[in-house]
């Protein structure tokens, strides 16, 4: 819209200029007859001749005016379809002209600003877009080598035991095979928990998570998943408590991707933390549900928090065989489904915090 009104408001001056221009002529011509310089019967033929020169050159500069700097905008355009993020360089379409066009002729885009300013955002959105797709992909490959090794580690384990156990040149004792074939066990549960979580979070990128609501009690529902990590063996070692000011509150959420996302933020807290690390978890009520989970493990630095929720993120130096490096993506996905708000607070040999913030739907 400001364009509009600026070429409305500049054509009405420039028109005004001609019609003053020609006026002059006119009062020339006027001038010359008068004086009997000129034949009367010419005066309309000269006025006519002069009048149409004068149209013709202001609407052949005036035209070039506001050409020039959409041929510039269209010649931008062109690039970034060609995949070229860079500012063209401005120039004139004429050089050989340059010297004859006076200045304010040959730089008009000042008339084009608000669409320059905007080829300007989109230019570098489209280098930003370019930049982090590109770091996207990096770390697809870098996650991609990351699983494609979490999967050979149990893999090689399932193949060695269960080849020694069909083995006959080797007599197993019952507690051998039991100990072999807890081992097989908890690495095909290992394999199942990474292939869901590769299903689930292909499933929060497209698009097709169902969130299926369900109204219950979600102080006891969160106590039973801290009950049920206190009593794996992944715990053992740890010291994990339960607190809270509010015992009872009826909430509507999904019971399968909430608990997923709990209990990978608490797996989280376990397999990156050393034994002996207290981990506490506590419900305070204000409005909205605060869950936070808190250990005085190892912590993390900054660059670590910076890409913590982002997909394919694996960083070699926190990351263990029992993370597949989807754990807080997929809980930030399905906190986010239910309208909630996940933040964490972390600094190195000082532990971690993590608050989770829920709206009560009930209110």
């Amino acid at each position: 819209m400001k364009i509009f009104f600026r070429f409305i408001f500049h054509f009405t001056s420039v028109l005004g200029l001609l019609g003053l221009f020609m006026l002059f002529i006119y009062i020339i011509l006027a001038r010359l007859l008068t004086d009997f310089i000129i034949p009367t019967h010419y005066f309309h033929i000269y006025a006519a001749i002069i009048f149409s020169i004068s149209f013709v050159v202001f609407a052949g500069l005036y035209g070039w005016y506001v050409i020039q700097p959409m041929f510039y905008l269209i010649s931008w355009i062109k690039r970034l379809s060609q995949g070229k993020l860079e500012k063209p360089y401005k120039k004139t379409y004429m050089p050989y002209l340059k010297k004859g066009i006076p200045k304010w002729l040959r730089k008009s885009t000042q008339y084009f600003e608000e669409l320059e300013d905007h080829m300007e955002q989109l230019t570098y959105t489209l280098e930003q877009n370019k930049r982090f797709q590109k770091q996207l992909d990096q770390s697809k490959k870098e996650w991609l080598s990351g699983v494609s090794h979490d999967l050979k580690t149990p893999l090689s384990y399932l193949k060695a035991y269960s080849s020694l156990l069909l083995s006959s040149d080797y007599k197993w004792s019952e507690e051998e095979k039991s100990n072999s074939l807890k081992i097989i066990y908890e690495k095909s549960l290992y394999i199942e928990s990474l292939i869901d979580d590769m299903n689930l979070l292909f499933q929060s990128e497209n698009g097709d998570l169902i969130v299926s609501l369900k109204n219950l009690d979600i102080i006891d529902f969160i106590e039973n998943i801290v009950i049920d990590m206190a009593n794996s063996p992944l715990a053992e070692g740890y010291n994990l408590s339960f607190e809270t000011n509010i015992y009872s509150l009826h909430m509507n959420i999904d019971e399968k991707l909430m608990n997923r996302a709990l209990s990978n933020l608490l797996i989280n807290a376990i397999v990156h933390n050393p034994q002996e690390t207290n981990i506490s978890i506590s419900i305070s009520y204000n409005e909205n549900l605060n869950i936070y989970i808190k250990d005085n493990g190892i912590g993390m630095d900054k660059d670590t928090l910076e890409h913590l929720f982002e997909k394919y993120y694996r960083n070699s130096k926190y990351n263990r065989s029992h993370s597949s490096g989807l754990g807080m993506s997929i809980a930030q996905s399905f906190i986010v489904a239910h309208q909630g708000k996940i933040s964490v607070e972390s600094k190195i040999n000082e532990g971690t915090l993590i608050k989770i913030s829920l709206q009560d739907t009930n209110n």
